[in-house]
Protein backbone atom coordinates (compact mmCIF):
# COMPACT_ATOMS: atom_id res chain seq x y z
CA UNK A 1 0.00 0.00 0.00
CA UNK A 2 1.15 3.48 -0.66
CA UNK A 3 1.75 6.06 1.52
CA UNK A 4 1.46 9.04 -1.01
CA UNK A 5 -0.45 11.81 -0.21
CA UNK A 6 -1.75 14.22 -2.16
CA UNK A 7 -0.27 17.85 -2.38
CA UNK A 8 -1.19 20.12 0.80
CA UNK A 9 -1.80 23.86 -0.04
CA UNK A 10 -0.62 26.62 2.24
CA UNK A 11 -3.47 28.75 2.68
CA UNK A 12 -3.37 31.95 1.29
CA UNK A 13 -0.34 31.63 -0.88
CA UNK A 14 -1.73 29.30 -3.43
CA UNK A 15 1.27 27.46 -3.10
CA UNK A 16 1.69 23.14 -2.71
CA UNK A 17 4.12 21.12 -1.47
CA UNK A 18 4.37 17.37 -0.84
CA UNK A 19 3.84 15.98 2.36
CA UNK A 20 6.18 13.22 1.97
CA UNK A 21 8.84 15.34 1.22
CA UNK A 22 8.68 16.96 3.81
CA UNK A 23 8.36 14.05 5.98
CA UNK A 24 11.11 12.20 4.65
CA UNK A 25 13.29 15.53 4.83
CA UNK A 26 12.10 16.36 8.65
CA UNK A 27 13.43 12.22 9.82
CA UNK A 28 15.92 13.20 7.76
CA UNK A 29 16.71 16.63 9.63
CA UNK A 30 16.24 14.55 13.34
CA UNK A 31 19.14 12.29 12.26
CA UNK A 32 21.42 15.35 11.64
CA UNK A 33 21.03 16.74 14.71
CA UNK A 34 22.20 13.67 16.15
CA UNK A 35 25.28 13.61 14.20
CA UNK A 36 29.12 15.11 15.47
CA UNK A 37 29.33 17.45 12.35
CA UNK A 38 25.86 19.33 13.60
CA UNK A 39 27.25 18.99 17.58
CA UNK A 40 30.05 21.01 16.08
CA UNK A 41 28.36 23.72 14.34
CA UNK A 42 26.39 24.75 17.14
CA UNK A 43 29.44 24.23 19.77
CA UNK A 44 30.62 27.20 17.92
CA UNK A 45 27.18 29.00 19.66
CA UNK A 46 26.50 31.29 16.78
CA UNK A 47 23.36 32.35 15.07
CA UNK A 48 23.70 32.17 11.30
CA UNK A 49 21.59 35.01 10.76
CA UNK A 50 22.27 37.62 13.53
CA UNK A 51 25.42 36.81 14.21
CA UNK A 52 24.61 36.41 18.46
CA UNK A 53 26.15 34.20 20.32
CA UNK A 54 23.87 32.41 22.62
CA UNK A 55 24.46 28.55 24.48
CA UNK A 56 24.72 25.74 22.12
CA UNK A 57 20.91 24.39 23.63
CA UNK A 58 19.37 27.75 22.02
CA UNK A 59 20.23 26.99 18.81
CA UNK A 60 17.87 25.30 16.30
CA UNK A 61 18.66 23.78 12.67
CA UNK A 62 16.91 26.09 10.30
CA UNK A 63 16.79 25.39 6.59
CA UNK A 64 18.39 27.93 3.98
CA UNK A 65 15.87 26.49 1.29
CA UNK A 66 12.95 26.04 3.37
CA UNK A 67 11.34 22.58 3.08
CA UNK A 68 8.00 23.46 1.24
CA UNK A 69 9.78 25.33 -1.49
CA UNK A 70 11.95 22.34 -2.21
CA UNK A 71 14.83 22.16 0.15
CA UNK A 72 16.17 19.16 1.16
CA UNK A 73 18.32 18.34 4.55
CA UNK A 74 21.80 18.38 3.68
CA UNK A 75 25.00 19.66 4.85
CA UNK A 76 24.86 22.57 2.32
CA UNK A 77 21.12 23.60 3.47
CA UNK A 78 21.18 23.52 6.91
CA UNK A 79 22.64 26.14 9.65
CA UNK A 80 22.60 27.01 13.47
CA UNK A 81 19.81 29.71 13.96
CA UNK A 82 18.85 31.21 16.86
CA UNK A 83 15.59 30.49 17.98
CA UNK A 84 13.90 34.33 17.23
CA UNK A 85 15.55 34.07 13.95
CA UNK A 86 13.91 30.78 12.82
CA UNK A 87 10.90 31.45 14.11
CA UNK A 88 10.74 35.00 12.07
CA UNK A 89 12.44 33.08 9.27
CA UNK A 90 9.57 30.83 9.08
CA UNK A 91 9.66 29.66 5.68
CA UNK A 92 11.23 32.70 3.48
CA UNK A 93 14.37 31.29 1.89
CA UNK A 94 17.41 33.05 3.46
CA UNK A 95 18.72 35.61 1.11
CA UNK A 96 15.39 37.38 1.12
CA UNK A 97 15.56 37.29 5.14
CA UNK A 98 19.11 38.58 5.53
CA UNK A 99 18.07 41.59 3.54
CA UNK A 100 15.18 41.71 5.77
CA UNK A 101 17.97 41.59 8.85
CA UNK A 102 20.37 44.34 7.24
CA UNK A 103 17.25 46.79 6.52
CA UNK A 104 15.87 46.34 10.06
CA UNK A 105 19.92 47.29 11.35
CA UNK A 106 19.94 50.05 9.44
CA UNK A 107 16.58 51.55 10.46
CA UNK A 108 17.07 51.30 13.82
Amino acid sequence: MSRHRQADYLPGTGFSFDADHLDRERQKARELKRSAWWKNRIGVGTCAYCGSQTHPSQLTLDHVVPLIHGGKTSKSNCVPACMACNQRKSNTPAETWKVQIEEEKESG
